[in-house]
């Protein structure tokens, strides 16, 4: 019997059919499920050497970041501290002023005063440079008992801006009395601000 080619076709085309389903799900399935996570999982591992030099960089930013922070509040502590000797324009003008009162107060009496203002050299200059800090020096002979003397030191010692005391000499009046007489040097710092004029 002769053998239909046109009946083995439709059962080949029955079976391609039967078949094409199952071969487009699997392909769109591969190309939906399976293809996007290994695109994912091959572009992790190009990935994955970057990110642990990121890691490495910001582990290195945060120690530096944290030595900067540490050198920040040490350096605002300094600061603070060295605020606190240092006078305004307007607080040294008081202080000044406020000496003799102090001698006073102390139960002194002031024999000579003497008051030097040092500026900055380079201030001097270059007009467009502002002076930071001057320096006041104050020469005092003050005249009392010792105990009046160191009254009077203490009260300097406890005012809030600091002065520092550069030399005190101490020698007796005459021998027949209780009278000191100490000759100090004092220095007050002082800070301009930029574009304040100067006296």
């Amino acid at each position: 019997m002769p053998i239909d080619r046109n009946h083995e076709s439709t059962g080949s085309a029955k079976r391609a059919l039967t078949v094409a389903p199952f071969v487009i799900g699997a392909v769109a399935l591969y190309n939906w499920a399976i293809s996007p996570h290994v695109g994912y999982l091959r572009a992790m591992h190009r990935l994955e050497p970057v990110m642990d030099r990121m890691a490495e960089e910001i582990n290195a930013v945060g120690e530096t970041l944290e030595q900067k922070r540490s050198l920040l509040r040490s350096l605002r502590a300094e600061l603070a501290t060295v605020r606190e000797g240092v006078h305004a324009r307007q607080q040294a003008k008081v202080f000044v002023h406020d000496l003799q009162a102090l001698v006073g107060k102390a139960g002194c009496v002031t024999t000579a005063a003497d008051f030097a203002r040092d500026q900055d050299a380079n201030g001097r200059d270059d007009p467009n440079i502002p002076v930071a800090v001057e320096v006041l020096h104050a020469d005092l002979t003050i005249q009392g008992r010792y105990d009046q003397i160191v009254a009077f030191l203490q009260m300097v010692r406890e005012r809030p801006q600091k002065a520092w005391i550069d030399s005190c000499q101490i020698e007796l009046v005459d021998s027949g009395s209780d009278q000191l007489e100490c000759r100090l040097g004092l220095t007050i710092y002082i800070a301009v601000q930029p574009g304040e004029l100067h006296p």
